[in-house]
């Protein structure tokens, strides 16, 4: 009996040493192109770790500021372009750039019967046919929000265009009027069409108007178990067929 209190005791003192893993919880400012499949990986990486990720998605430039402007942030995706500018002028410091995925800037149409976009010419058909066309905010740092505006004005019909067009805040808000079929075609990430109704997918732009887009994820380098447990989540297999279901492009080498 007093080697079983012993015992005992020496459980109870040893079970009060122990100190409880504390569950942190991390920031990530991300560009609203790989939403879906971000919040599928932060849900398994809760369940996984004990840890939480807050996301906020919003246009790849909007996405950059909330970052910057963020002191207990720990991960930005945006496009790689914005990456490399905010290191070179040390807007991002004391961190680590991966290249993540791709991703096509791509047509989404509400219409029963959807055109077919091969070449310039087509896109020019089915852009001046259509009643509305939405496309994310360029002043907000949409990325295939300031593409599309070269491209009307390549095809000469920016007049025409931006008549009958829509500025939306982001790519999910490009995708909410295509649902509703408040207007008849979209234009956003390929990824942001697939995840929203895949349906609804007219296809990429034309080869002469091809936009690919890299998205970065960039991280602080603090040590932190937890930041560095993620980054392990995003770069896993297991992630890349994630966002391969989600329509983003798989990165053949890092």
């Amino acid at each position: 009996m007093r080697n079983l209190r012993l015992f005992v005791s020496a459980v109870a003192f040893f079970l009060c040493c122990i100190k409880p893993t504390i569950a942190a919880e991390y920031r990530l400012y991300a560009a609203a192109g790989i939403k879906i499949p971000l919040i599928a990986l932060s849900q398994t990486y809760q369940r996984e770790s004990g840890h939480s990720i807050v996301n906020d998605f919003d246009t790849a430039g909007a996405a950059e500021k909330k970052f910057l402007a963020d002191p207990n942030a720990s991960f930005l995706i945006t496009t790689k372009p914005r990456i490399d500018k905010a290191i070179a002028s040390s807007l991002l410091t004391n961190g680590q750039a991966i290249h993540l995925v791709d991703t096509a800037a791509g047509i989404a149409s509400s219409q029963a019967v959807k055109p077919v976009v091969r070449n310039g010419a087509d896109l020019k058909a089915a852009l001046l046919s259509a009643k509305k066309i939405a496309f994310s905010d360029p002043a907000r740092g949409a990325t295939v929000g300031l593409h599309f505006v070269k491209v009307i004005r390549e095809l000469g019909i920016e007049q025409e265009v931006m008549a009958k067009a829509m500025v939306a805040r982001d790519g999910i808000e490009t995708m909410r009027l295509i649902q509703s079929k408040t207007v008849d075609i979209g234009i956003t990430q390929m990824s942001e069409v697939v995840q929203a109704d895949r349906t609804t997918l007219v296809g990429p732009f034309p080869k002469e108007f091809e936009l690919v887009s890299q998205y970065v994820l960039w991280y602080k380098t603090t040590g932190d178990a937890g930041v560095d447990g993620f980054v392990k989540l995003l770069t896993s297999s297991r992630a890349a067929g994630i966002f391969a279901q989600e329509g983003l492009l798989p990165v053949t080498s890092r």
